[in-house]
Parts: structure tokens; sequence; C-alpha cells
């Protein structure tokens, strides 16, 4: 009877602090969603259990409807409040205007458990971040992208041709599934220019770099945890052990970037090596995992967002057959008097130019981010006159991309693939900060313009090849990946691929 009794006092003191946690909101007068206080898992629930996508639950908390027209809305990570930013001007505050006092994201890899997880750039705070921005950064020079990326890239898309002539064989059209094909060009991308590595996967047909990058988003229940606790836990990831790379992942990094091979001057293993040898006295630089941590996350940055994003345009490009045809005629002129475009006349064929645009806008290449308050006023940082609330120091604040760019507020018809959106004309009417594919202000993502000319050079060797058009597996609309990070489709998609070369 006493054991029954204490389980019930301990039953009810659990749901009275659980409850005084999820009244924060409430308290300071925001604009929130609730949450029972029966459960610890704040809004959370589905993401853990793996039934929503990260990308879907912050867009879903964007557009949830009790937020009204409220600039920011409250809601919680287990029992942390955290802020949803739905204004521009709030947002650009946060992003740009005071970066000062949002320096870091919220999450975070522990430095003492898992060092080469914090070394990696996204996950690195504010002063070990600085420094390898500023080093990588010289990685992503439209020089460099036009001189040393370029030639390497157009190695790659020979293959990427080469590769569907394959597929297609002595027929005219065959049904094709996107995402190896996909895959494939973007970690051949990868290897070529930062690791000075032939990777050869659309020759082969395989390749052990893929294999291995996706190896480590293969979800189990230690990786869900890991994941979890780095992104909504990070003060608990030393208790429980938390690594954003598994131990084999990590030993494959190594050996690669280790590997005695010919390199291009200036690659990524090049710079690093270069800031190690500049900075000395640095601890964060000279960590014998520096090198391995960022060579890791840039190929999984490039890997996921990359791939999943060129088979999102071909997916609809074919569903609209006269954009389709317009953007190949465009292709065709470009490609009348050579088998392979430049640099300067790939980005600056205006309707390609458009169509990736509105791409990135349906299919964002970070669907949400976030920033930590790290304000020098020990209350916080005041949202006023926006909105009558002190940010406290270690609250996140998220932004919601793909909430954003979905919203009908910025975007008539805003699930409609319209790439006229981002006509001259037009597009001087875009609200500023309600397009930011990549983020926006010094966090945002270092690599979007080689993003962006890697979405272009597939594209139009892809569609000089071929056309594309939705056949009866084609799925009728994309679902997100539940079990991934990034944006990337749920189900498989297929497109018929008819020979139809320009």
């Amino acid at each position: 009877m006493v054991s029954l009794w204490l389980l019930m006092l301990g039953i009810l003191s659990i749901y009275l602090w659980l409850r005084q946690r999820y009244s924060y909101f409430e308290r300071h007068n925001i604009v929130h969603l609730p949450v029972s206080a029966w459960t610890p898992l704040g809004h959370l629930r589905k993401l853990l259990l793996l039934r929503i996508s990260f990308g879907d639950l912050f867009h879903n908390i964007y557009a949830d409807p009790r937020g009204g027209q409220a600039k920011v809305v409250g809601f919680f990570l287990f029992q942390t409040p955290a802020l949803m930013v739905r204004d521009p001007e709030l947002i650009r505050l946060v992003l740009i205007k005071h970066f000062n006092s949002f320096l870091n994201r919220y999450e975070a890899a522990d430095a003492a458990g898992d060092p080469m997880g914090s070394l990696t750039l996204p996950l690195a705070k504010y002063h070990n971040w600085r420094e390898s921005r500023q080093s990588m950064a010289q990685l992503f020079t439209s020089g460099r992208m036009r001189e040393s990326m370029y030639p390497l890239m157009m190695g790659v898309v020979i293959d990427l041709e080469q590769y569907l002539q394959r597929k297609l064989g002595d027929r005219s059209e065959r049904m094709l599934p996107l995402s190896k094909m996909c895959q494939l060009y973007t970690t051949d991308v990868t290897g070529n220019l930062f690791y000075s590595m032939d990777v050869g996967g659309l020759r082969r047909g395989k390749s052990q770099l893929l294999k291995k990058t996706k190896e480590l988003f293969d979800p189990d229940p230690r990786k869900v945890l890991d994941f979890m606790s780095i992104f909504f836990l990070p003060q608990w990831t030393n208790l429980l052990r938390a690594k954003v790379f598994s131990e084999e992942y990590a030993q494959f990094m190594r050996g690669l970037v280790g590997h005695p091979r010919e390199r291009s001057k200036g690659d990524l293993i090049d710079q690093l090596l270069h800031l190690q040898s500049s900075r000395p006295s640095s601890h964060y630089a000279q960590h014998p995992d520096f090198i391995a941590s960022q060579a890791s996350i840039i190929l999984l940055a490039g890997f996921e967002t990359s791939s999943a994003l060129l088979g999102f345009t071909l997916y609809e490009l074919a569903k609209q057959p006269d954009l389709q045809k317009r953007l190949r005629e465009e292709l065709a002129e470009a490609f009348s008097l050579t088998p392979t475009l430049t640099y300067e006349t790939l980005v600056t064929l205006p309707f390609l130019r458009k169509v990736c645009l509105e791409a990135l806008r349906l299919y964002p290449a970070a669907a949400f981010i976030n920033r930590e308050c790290t304000s020098s006023d020990p209350n916080g940082f005041s949202l006023q006159p926006h909105v009558d609330f002190v940010v406290p120091n270690g609250m996140p604040a998220y932004i919601s991309i793909l909430g954003l760019h979905r919203d009908e507020k910025y975007w008539p018809e805003p699930n409609r693939f319209d790439p006229e959106r981002f006509d001259p004309d037009r597009s001087k009417d875009i609200i500023p900060m309600t397009y930011i594919p990549f983020g926006a202000g010094p966090h945002g993502c270092i690599g979007s313009r080689l993003g962006s000319l890697q979405l272009k050079l597939g594209l139009a060797h892809i569609l000089r090849l071929c056309r594309v058009e939705v056949c009866e597996q084609t799925v009728p609309q994309i679902r997100f990946n539940p079990k991934t990070f990034m944006l990337e489709s749920k189900d498989e998609i297929y497109l018929r691929f008819y020979r139809d070369k320009l």
C-alpha cells in the first residue's frame, strides 16, 4: 500500500512539474502551441517515433492555425521552451542584424566524448567555427568554382551521360528510379572536388563512398537516440554518449583523408592542412580529427541535399511537360555548337536559373535552421518593438524555411511549381527573408553556390540526352522521409526517360 502511494505521489509530482514547465509561454503572454502535461516529449513525439520528418515537424509548427498572425510562436523541445520565428523582419534580426546575440546553432556534440562530431563546422561553437569558416570559405569562391571545380565537374557529367546511355541500352525509353543516379552523381562530384579522388561511381554503378555515407543514415535505435540528443538535448550528449558519426564511418573518413594520393592544389584537405600550419597554437585546428571531421560533414551535406534536390526538380519538370519543353529548348540553343557548356553560359541561362530557384523554394537545401540566444546582456535579448518578450540566453529560436517558402501570404499557390515567380519583373516583389533556401547571414550554407551549380549542370546534361515523363509508378505527391534529417522523398521517385538528344 505504501509503495502504491509513493508511486502515485511520484506520478503526481512529475505531472505538476511538467505542467509548470509547459506554462512558460502562458506566464510570458506569448502565443504558443499547447502540449499535454502527461507527456515529457513536448512537441517531438511524432519525430521521436519516426512518423514525421524534421522539415515537416517545423513546417507544421510554423503553419499551425493556432499561431494566428503572431510573429513568434512558442513550442517545446521535450521540456525546453523554444521559439518559432515567423516574421521576416525578426528573421533578419536574428540571422543578420543582431548576429552577435545569436552566435551559435542550438545543437551540439560532446567535445570530450565525440571530438570528431564537435569539430564539424555546423556543430562547432562560435570561436572555433569562425576559424574553420574563414578557411573553408576560400574553397567556394566564384573564381575557384570557375577555374578549378567546373573542369572537374565536367568529367563527372560526362560519366552521368554515359550512365544514362547504359541504362537505356538499345531502347528508346525506360522507366528508371532517380535516387541511385542522383546519389552517385553527387558523391562523385564531392570526391573529385574535395578529396582529389576519382570516385567513379557512375562508371561502375556503385561507390564505396556512397555506401559508407548511406550506412550512416540507416536508422537504428542508437542512432535515433544520438541524433535526438544532439539536436534537442545538447546538454545531455555527454551523459548519453551521443556521437555524430559511427566509429566505422569515422575510421573510413580518417583513412580517406590520410590516404596518400596526388592532390589538386587547394582541395579541401590541402586547405585544412594550410589552416593547421597557419594556426599552430589553435587547440581546435590541431586536433588529430580536425581534417577528417570537416571532410565528413562536407560529404554528408553535399550528398543528401544535392542528390534529393536534383531528383525533386526532375520530378516537377516531368509533371509539367510545357515547362520541361521550354527548358530543353533553351538548352538546345546553348548546346547547338558544343557538347559542353562553359561556366559562364551555364550560370547565365535565364530559364534554367528560374527553374533551379523555384526548385529550391519548394525543396530548400535547409528545411529549417535555428540559433541559440547568446546575448551579452545577462537578461537575454529583447524582441521589442516587434514582440514584448526577452529571449533568455540559451533559448533556441527556430526558422522553418520550408514553412516560409510555402506560406501563401508570401507565395500565391505556394505548392505549385512556377519558375516565373523568379522572373525579374516579379522577383523584385519578393519580400526579403521569405526566400532563404540556404539560410542567411554568417551561418548561411557555405556551399550554396556550388550546390546551385551542381544542380544546373546535372539538369542540363540529363535533359540534353532525354526528356522525362511521369509513369504508372510515379508518386502523385512527394512525402518527406521521416528517417532522414534533410528533405528526401519517402518513396522512390520513378520517371520514364525517353531518348531524345538535343
